[in-house]
């Protein structure tokens, strides 16, 4: 717990050393989530695919276990505005040692996720009509100066199925 709270708050130190006076700290890292080839995140009735941008803010090198969240994927959970339901989707098991392979990602360079939310887990949350926003969570634990942090982004998106003609 000790340790734990050591990462957060140097996490906390390095965002407001970056930051100057008055400004909010940046997280050293972002994630942006698109919907490939459809950018509107239109749903047509298949598995919808999906690239996670992680993107570098700082201006040093940082280490990211791509491998590890790329087995593991990202936390999803689907919301239905209409009944107020929600669920998250499975993740998978990962070997702990991808943990400890970091991947560099330069200032402002970005490492892609893909993942993949499946027709059938969107039908089953969304009914006949889908519309439905999908919060994607990428948790993981950084390489930032040689120290160990932890790091969490999210970003949501809104689903809609096509409307039939």
């Amino acid at each position: 717990m000790r340790r734990a709270m050591g990462l957060v708050l140097s996490l906390l130190l390095m965002g407001c050393a970056s930051a100057k006076k008055g400004e909010t700290p940046v997280p050293p890292l972002t994630i942006t989530v698109t919907c490939k080839d459809n950018p509107s995140c239109v749903f047509q009735g298949e598995d919808l695919f999906l690239e996670i941008a992680v993107t570098n803010t700082t201006s040093g090198t940082i280490g990211f276990p791509l491998a590890f969240v790329q087995k593991t994927g990202p936390s999803i959970r689907l919301s239905n505005p209409r009944t107020r339901e929600e669920t998250n989707l499975r993740t998978n098991l990962a070997d702990f040692a991808l943990k400890e392979d970091f991947t560099p990602i330069a200032p402002g360079q970005s490492v892609l996720l893909r993942w993949v939310i499946h027709a059938s887990e969107l039908r089953d949350m969304g009914g006949a009509a889908v519309d439905l926003r999908a919060r994607i969570t990428v948790s993981a634990e950084i390489a930032v100066r040689d120290q160990r942090v932890p790091f969490l982004g999210t970003d949501t998106r809104r689903i809609v199925e096509k409307p039939a003609r």
